[in-house]
């Protein structure tokens, strides 16, 4: 189902809130300490503008509470009605969203225009793991977005703290896969990393590299380069028949062709085992699995030593962009849980209807054209979305309880080709007083979203 009503549930606070202010209103006028007072009946969960009644009551001369205790009584009643008719009218609404909400599409040809987005990685010193991707690999900055809160979707792990994301790689997001690097405000230090074996990057010299990593007092073994918290690289060559920098993701599985039938059967994902030999051998890669050999693949190296239930936050989370269709129909697969995995956050839609992002305490979302115009036409006709449609993110989990990152490839691509700021400074002053508890207004930066 696209609608997850656990996440569209009514407020009851924001219900009662409504039978607060007749009762307090009321007693108020009872202790004398309110003469006049003046009510306007609240919007409510559906932010509609409701023509609301003005109660005005004045004493001149204090009364017994129990001698208007009727009287409230009736009042909370009254309001408790009024407080039903409104959730049963947003349930209407939800029912009228649940209608017009983009239905799935399991087809073979379009989850095919997939494409692995990035890796996230978890970083306890932001200057020191971008200095590292810079002079190592020439990577440079391509977003960075300041984060006053966790994020309701773990994108920043299970942490209650500030965060900031900085995307590092070599192009733009839409076209090219990335590294995310999240740094949590207050974390000195993370797990190691145990299932996560390495992430390989090709370079025009691989003595360079290796040179560059030393000086900055990195350990290398062979062709892998451990970097800051833990994580390992491998370098290898550029090729001339793949200008992709980013080469692979390796992690470790159980089961490999467990969780081969996992990435095939639920995500449908294509073996490409064939097609990245050279760039595998020599690592005991089980499979390597992607939707296209353009793009960058995750290689399987089986280990039976690692258990689903070790997975740290270090190992951070993968994500793939999916045509919005397809998206719904591959949550789907592993919601039904048929191919193992989970579902550790469940669908949301961060375009819908008004109604339904007011009723999650959300702000609205200024969009052209309106989210039902646009969501009626786009059941229609799927290729008349706009450049920003309706951003659509899941994360579940692999059968090794990896995390991935499900998020609608239309409007993702769109939001982080506005976002791209490669000139951008990140402002290490205002950083430093955050992190020292003197955390000002967030700079300026262009969200986008995901």
């Amino acid at each position: 189902m696209d609608l997850d009503f656990a996440h569209l549930a009514i407020s009851e606070n924001t219900c009662w809130r409504y039978c607060h202010k007749w009762t307090s209103a009321t007693i108020g006028a009872t202790r004398g300490c309110e003469p006049h007072v003046n009510w306007r009946e609240s919007s409510g969960p559906c932010g509609s503008a409701s023509s609301g009644t003005r109660v005005q009551r004045s004493t001149r001369n204090q009364m017994p509470v129990a001698a208007l205790a009727p009287a409230i009584a009736g009042s909370c009643l009254v309001a408790t009605r009024r407080r039903r008719r409104k959730i049963r009218r947003v349930q209407a609404e939800f029912a009228k969203a649940g209608n017009l909400l983009i239905k799935p599409v399991d087809c073979p040809k379009l989850i095919g225009a997939s494409r692995p987005a990035h890796w996230v990685l978890r970083s306890s010193d932001l200057q020191v793991t971008l200095a590292f991707l810079a002079n190592v690999f020439g990577m440079k900055v391509l977003r960075h977005e300041e984060y006053a809160r966790s994020c309701a979707i773990t994108c920043n792990g299970k942490y209650d703290t500030p965060w900031s994301k900085t995307m590092v790689g070599y192009g733009r997001e839409d076209e090219c896969y990335c590294l995310e690097v999240t740094y949590n405000y207050g974390i000195s230090e993370y797990p190691p990393s145990n299932g996560l074996a390495h992430v390989a990057i090709s370079v025009d010299s691989v003595a360079v590299a290796q040179e560059a990593a030393l000086a900055m007092g990195c350990s290398v073994d062979g062709d892998i380069i451990t970097g800051p918290d833990g994580y390992r690289f491998r370098v290898l060559p550029q090729s001339t028949t793949h200008e992709e920098r980013f080469q692979y993701v390796a992690i470790k599985v159980a089961n490999g062709p467990r969780a081969s039938a996992f990435y095939e059967q639920a995500l449908g994902m294509c073996d490409l085992s064939a097609d990245f030999q050279q760039q595998v051998a020599g690592i005991g890669a089980s499979a390597v699995f992607g939707y296209s050999r353009d793009h960058v693949p995750l290689v399987l190296l089986e280990d039976r030593s690692v258990g689903v239930s070790e997975r740290t936050q270090t190992e951070g989370r993968n994500a793939i962009a999916i045509p919005g269709l397809a998206l719904r129909a591959l949550y789907l697969r592993v919601a039904e849980g048929q191919h193992g995995g989970a579902v550790l956050h469940a669908i949301r839609e961060f375009n819908e209807l008004p109604e339904i992002r007011r009723s999650r305490g959300l702000p609205p979302m200024p969009c052209t054209p309106p989210p039902d115009e646009y969501l009626q036409e786009l059941r229609r006709d799927p290729s008349s979305a706009p450049p920003m449609g309706t951003l659509t993110v899941a994360i579940v989990t692999d059968v090794d309880g990896y995390e991935i990152c499900l998020v609608s490839k239309e409007a993702y691509d769109s939001a982080v080709a506005r976002a791209y700021t490669p000139d951008k400074e990140i402002d290490w002053a205002w950083r430093r007083d955050a992190a020292a508890g003197k955390r000002t207004a967030l700079p300026p930066h262009q969200l986008a979203c995901v």
